[in-house]
């Protein structure tokens, strides 16, 4: 028996926590028992990074996030092109969009491979009108019980599951969404401040998230400037970019904190920013778990974060950071406040990252492979 053909679909290889997941799982999978191949659309942060490290890649050109029904139904007929030129054993999809289309074309397929979707949060929240809400909802209950394994990267996603009678909890997995730990770097504070021109007291607090709805960057403007008010020498250096961009520069400008709140865009140098930082922060109002602040706790930043998604199952106030109820700036403010004024002792025990580790979350993942393999095709 050959190798087990994997066919990894995600929607854009934009620049993110799911993104660097697959990519992950794609490039060092044990290919001695597996066949990658890796369907996106085109156009992300990460497209050359593919093409460099991941031999069989199919460009998508249709899919998109944006929801736009005719494109929409040109991506499934491409994917499905893709899949039947594959002829893949299993189907790991990832992200909503692709997680929707990649199914369905999956579904599709005779004979139909083994279905593996990663839920990296739910593509509805709190936040949708009740019939968009409901009509999400709705698919991913359909597309659910087509789909024989859904994996999820927090305890919270699943808790929403079975709440909403999206799947049976025999069809759950929890594997955590990995990084490549590290808890030590090379990278000097100084390098950072030299390349802002900021001065070697500054106190420096880390964002990356991208300037959209659902990481509400302007809650994090409004909590700079209730921080700055009060430790003028913080800056806060924001990573990522988004539609959101013109209105969260035109509050910074609002406040006057454009010498202390600094948009970087979209950057690859996590690490290097996170061996300057005293503080992480988000103001996300909906969450998966977010890879980023995996990687700033296991660097021993100290985080300050909305009670998010699966963030609760991290972050613990008064150990690691601060968590704070969605909406409240001004208690996210102080629990920045709080770390860079050093009253937070970081306890590097509060969690365990051990399951978040890169090669922990691909040795799961090649076991539930295995085991989906060994199963007749229905």
């Amino acid at each position: 028996m050959g190798k087990t053909k994997i066919a990894f679909i995600i929607t854009k290889l934009e620049l993110g926590g799911a993104q660097k997941s697959v990519l992950y799982s794609a490039r060092d999978i044990d290919k001695t028992r597996f066949e990658p191949y890796l369907l996106a659309g085109a156009g992300g942060y990460f497209d050359a990074y593919a093409k460099e490290n991941i031999k069989n890649i199919f460009f998508i050109p249709a899919l998109q996030r944006a929801v736009n029904p005719l494109k929409d139904m040109r991506a499934l007929t491409q994917i499905m092109a893709a899949l039947k030129k594959i002829k893949p054993r299993i189907v790991h999809t990832n992200s909503s969009k692709a997680g929707i289309l990649g199914r369905a074309a999956a579904m599709l397929m005779k004979p139909r491979p083994k279905i593996v979707h990663t839920v990296h949060g739910f593509g509805f929240n709190d936040y949708q009108n009740f019939l968009m809400r409901s009509f999400y909802i709705f698919l991913e209950r359909l597309l659910a019980r087509g789909t024989d394994i859904l994996i999820f990267v927090s305890l919270a996603d699943i808790q929403t599951a079975l709440r909403l009678k999206i799947a049976p909890a025999q069809k759950c997995r929890l594997i955590r969404a990995g990084v490549e730990l590290k808890t030590k770097t090379d990278f000097k504070k100084s390098d950072i401040t030299a390349e802002f021109g900021l001065p070697g007291e500054s106190k420096i607090v880390l964002c990356a998230a991208n300037l959209k709805p659902q990481k509400n960057p302007l809650d994090m403007v409004r909590a700079a400037q209730i921080v700055c008010a009060q430790m003028p020498e913080t800056v806060f250096l924001y990573l990522g970019a988004g539609e959101l961009e013109g209105q969260t520069r035109a509050l910074i400008n609002k406040y006057k904190l454009q010498s202390n709140f600094r948009l970087l865009g979209r950057r690859g140098d996590v690490e290097r920013l996170l061996a300057a930082a005293d503080c992480f922060a988000l103001s996300s109002l909906w969450e998966g778990l977010p890879m980023a602040l995996i990687e700033a706790l296991s660097m021993h930043v100290p985080a300050a974060c909305y009670d998010a998604g699966g963030i609760s199952e991290v972050l613990h106030s008064g150990k690691n950071g601060y968590l704070v109820k969605r909406g409240d700036f001004a208690g996210l403010a102080q629990g920045i406040i709080n770390i860079l004024r050093g009253d937070l002792i970081f306890d590097a025990k509060a969690v365990d990252l051990k399951e978040f580790d890169a090669k922990e979350m691909l040795q799961k993942q090649q076991d539930l492979w295995s085991n989906a393999a060994a199963l007749r095709n229905t």
